[in-house]
Formats: C-alpha cells, sequence, structure tokens
C-alpha cells in the first residue's frame, strides 16, 4: 500500500513540477512571484477532452482559463445557424485569462479535434490567490493590456491596407 501512495505522491510532485515550469513561461504570469506561480500550479486541474467533445460553449460564463498541454482544438463561432472555424489552437495555447478576471461571456466555443489534455484555472482559485496577493491582478491586467494594444496595432495595418469596414469597429479598443 504505501507503494502505491508514494506512486501517487510522486506523481502529484511531477505533475505540479510541470505545471510551474508551464506558468513561469505564460506571458500573463511573468511578472508575478514564484510563491504566486506555485500556487497557482498547485490550484489549477488537468482535464482530457476526446475529439469533438467541446472544451467551453458559446455564451457561457464556464469561468475558466485553459492552457493546452497537448492535442489541438478551434474556436468555432455560430451565427445563423452556421458553424465557422476562426482559428485552430494547438500545444501550449494558453486562452481565456480574462476569464480569471470578471464574468466573462464566452464569444466562441472551443471543440477538441484531436484527443487534448488542458490545464485549467478556476476563476474561483484565481481569487484565492489574488485574495492573498493584492498585485496579482495588476500584474496580470499589464500583458493583457499590452497584448490588446498590439492587436488594435494589427487592425490598424490591416485596415490601412484594405480599408475593411469591420476592421473599423475595432479600432479604439484600447480606449475602454
Amino acid at each position: 500500500m504505501n507503494s502505491l501512495m508514494n506512486t501517487s505522491d510522486s506523481e502529484n510532485r511531477s505533475e505540479f513540477s510541470l505545471n510551474l515550469n508551464i506558468f513561469r513561461q505564460i506571458e500573463f504570469f511573468s511578472g508575478l512571484s514564484m510563491d504566486v506561480i506555485k500556487l497557482f500550479a498547485f490550484l489549477c486541474k488537468r482535464q482530457s477532452y476526446k475529439t469533438g467533445d467541446y472544451i467551453f460553449f458559446q455564451d457561457d460564463d464556464d469561468q475558466c482559463a485553459y492552457y493546452i498541454l497537448s492535442g489541438a482544438a478551434s474556436l468555432v463561432l455560430k451565427k445563423n445557424n452556421k458553424e465557422y472555424v476562426i482559428r485552430e489552437y494547438k500545444a501550449e495555447s494558453y486562452l481565456g485569462v480574462l476569464s480569471l478576471l470578471a464574468p466573462m461571456v464566452k464569444q466562441f466555443s472551443l471543440v477538441a479535434t484531436a484527443d487534448t489534455t488542458c490545464i485549467v484555472m478556476t476563476r474561483k482559485a484565481f481569487t484565492k490567490i489574488a485574495d492573498q496577493f493584492p498585485d496579482t491582478i495588476l500584474k496580470i491586467t499589464r500583458p493583457i493590456l499590452q497584448k490588446l494594444a498590439n492587436a488594435e496595432r494589427k487592425c490598424i495595418i490591416e485596415f490601412e491596407s484594405e480599408e475593411k469596414e469591420g476592421i473599423k469597429n475595432l479600432l479604439g479598443i484600447s480606449l475602454i
């Protein structure tokens, strides 16, 4: 019986170590102390999905962020009874950080296109950490805002080159 318990402890430590290395590399967590990153690595859970499973659904606030460890998934928009594949995500993709900060209804669904394993962080777990380390939210918000500004710069380039009317509506988003 002890060998089973030791194996389980060893697996938990190994998973924790892998999670820790991953969180250290995610840009949104780069400004955080090692103590905070260790808590994230400890409180997150791994979830497996089979091909065709929905990881999250459009119009739901699942209160989670996802890091794809293995596999692949499609971001899907359902509109007017049609499905549009917006983009493909592969291993090492991180999605949903805004869902950790506030209620955030997903505008898309994410569907596994291969057997996929994700690290899942819930808003509840995130909030526990943020309550203990109040500067966490500010430090995570900075890279989010930078990513938003970069996306807007890309939209401006696209707007200048093709004069797309749809892109025009996205301009100014950094002025929120």
